[in-house]
């Protein structure tokens, strides 16, 4: 009987409204804009959403339960430091990333420019190929909270590979 690898599939979603006085941190890079996110962490929207979307191909819960934004250690946490350390965990129990696609819905800053550094960035915080991560950008095209420039959101798909329990 021949031993199929385990292939999982999660995804993520997050939202933080936008607010004046903090900086814009989109996959752990610091985007150039007059307005940030707010949260309890650094609200880096993208990184919580690719943070659910792993945890949610393992079956580990989600951000809030690793992460509390009642927990004072968490207060201005880097989402980067977060991410590392939830793959790490996943890496432990030999989980690897075949590819993760990401969406940012914001009215602005536009991002196009932005990508190739958030995505490079992405891949060097899970340690895998810019050719296995994908960073898409869409507008609000004026509709709703993000199309009135009231917040950011994005969407994160992941597929894992496991090595199967014998």
């Amino acid at each position: 009987m021949q031993i199929l690898p385990i292939l999982r599939v999660g995804e993520g979603h997050d939202v933080h409204r936008t607010v004046a006085g903090r900086p814009l941190i989109l996959g752990n890079v610091v985007v150039d804009c007059d307005f940030g996110l707010d949260g309890h962490s650094d609200a880096d929207v993208l990184l919580h959403a690719v943070i659910d979307a792993l945890l949610g191909a393992t079956g580990r819960g989600d951000i809030g339960e690793w992460f509390p934004n009642t927990a004072a250690e968490w207060k201005d946490a880097n989402s980067g430091d977060l991410l590392t350390h939830v793959w790490k965990s996943l890496v432990a129990d030999g989980w690897q990333i075949q590819n993760l696609d990401c969406t940012i819905s914001a009215e602005k800053p536009r991002l196009g420019p932005w990508k190739p550094l958030i995505r490079d960035r992405v891949a060097g915080l899970l340690g895998v190929s810019a050719e296995q991560v994908n960073i898409k950008a869409k507008s609000g095209e004026a509709v709703g909270p993000v199309g009135r420039g009231d917040a950011i959101t994005a969407d994160a798909v992941v597929l894992l590979l496991g090595k199967p329990k014998t």
